[in-house]
């Protein structure tokens, strides 16, 4: 996501803290403790870095701040444990910033979601028209050496980094003050500054409002399921093609996003499950009728090529985690019971006592081939899901 429409350098507006020299703490672990804690009531503004009186040179600028700027973006960027130390929706993000000016502001922030790439900025004057004269042609050309393009709604420049070990902080850390220091110009000269924000999209209590699709996905993972990327095969128009979710195990189902609430972020207020169930075609009317009753938390119905869709439909709006990985289980649930249902009335009818010889062997032998899992026909009907193929899977999600 784009995080300058968030942060104080993109117009968000929070609660500000000002730390006037933030002293010598016992540890530079211990300081970004203090400056960038779990939760913040809106957003935290600090001096990270307090003026040194004087023009420092390069060298000198980037290792007095280097320690202190790799600590917070160790903060910021570093999650735990997912439910133990953080929710789906949660979200931090960290500015740095200095003035060359009093009404000048050159920046570099990140912003930080548990499990995805770290976005990076770094200020283009788009959004800022008083730090335009800082970055020009020269900055510009450093910029795009580094890898950065100009994108999202604040038109900065950006570009994405995978954070995954704790050396990750110092590296980013040094990525950022390179541009500080090597393109922006900063001496130490000027105090550095920092805001600081760890939030969340839901509201208080822990309730989505709506969903975004990386939280359904981020849930869907909570409750054992595995995602991958497919593409739908047959006539499926853009806008539904963006709002699919495919997943290929415990089983093959498809999740469409419907419902938009909002564009940035984008998110949806409902969600529909989709799965087809192995050998459908067979079924009667009134083992279909009996399939159901059976199986509430879902609906059953043929679709137009004579397949058995299971098909759940969900409001999100007003969720929570715990709502939504009890309903994404009720319903993989019903989905097996269905599943079940339709290959013991597909299986082969036992043998008649006569048929079998008449004998109490004969009879125990028709038995065991109505209740052995193992019995009946060889399709995929044993309730593990696995048999429908991708293409049915995606075509049942523009139904």
């Amino acid at each position: 996501m784009g995080m300058a429409a968030r942060s104080r350098r993109g117009g968000l507006k929070g609660r500000n803290e000002r730390e006037r020299g933030a002293g010598t703490p016992h540890s530079v672990e211990e300081l970004a403790r203090r400056l960038c804690p779990p939760k913040t009531d809106g957003q935290l503004e600090h001096e990270l870095v307090p003026s040194a009186g004087r023009k420092r040179p390069a060298a000198e600028a980037h290792a007095a701040a280097i320690d202190r700027v790799a600590a917070v973006v160790a903060r910021t960027c570093q999650w735990g444990q997912p439910l133990e130390d953080w929710d789906v929706g949660d979200y931090r993000f960290l500015v740095l910033d200095y003035g060359p000016r009093k009404d000048v502001s050159l920046y570099v922030q990140i912003w930080s979601e548990p499990g995805e790439p770290v976005l990076i900025e770094a200020c283009s004057g788009a959004w800022n028209p008083t730090a335009r004269p800082y970055v020009q042609a020269p900055q510009r050309k450093a910029l795009r050496k580094l890898g950065y393009a100009v994108g999202g709604q604040a038109r900065n420049y950006q570009k994405h980094w995978t954070f995954s070990p704790r050396a990750d902080a110092r590296a980013l850390a040094e990525e950022l003050l390179s541009i500080l220091v090597g393109i922006f110009g900063y001496r130490g000269q000027r105090p550095l500054g920092m805001v600081y924000c760890s939030d969340g999209r839901t509201a208080p209590g822990r309730v989505f409002p709506a969903l975004g699709i990386d939280d359904v996905k981020r849930m869907l993972g909570f409750a054992g399921c595995r995602t991958v990327e497919a593409e739908p095969v047959g006539p499926v128009r853009p806008g539904v093609r963006k709002r699919l979710i495919h997943v290929a195990q415990p089983f093959p189902f498809v999740v469409e996003m419907r419902g938009q609430a909002t564009k940035a972020p984008l998110t949806y207020e409902a969600m529909r499950l989709v799965t087809t169930l192995p050998a459908g075609r067979g079924l009667s009317p009134g083992e279909l009728e009996m399939m159901v009753r059976e199986c509430p938390f879902g609906r059953t119905f043929r679709d137009p090529d004579g397949d058995l869709l299971f098909i759940g439909d969900f409001v999100v709006a007003g969720t929570t985690v715990r709502w939504f990985l009890t309903t994404v289980n009720v319903w993989m649930s019903m989905c097996r019971r269905a599943i079940e249902m339709l290959r013991l009335a597909l299986a082969p009818p036992a043998p008649r006592p006569a048929d079998a010889g008449g004998g109490e062997g004969g009879q125990g032998d028709g038995d065991r081939d109505v209740d052995d899992p193992d019995g009946g026909d060889d399709d995929d009907d044993d309730g593990d899901g696995q048999e429908p193929s991708r293409s049915r899977q995606a075509r049942v999600t523009v139904h």
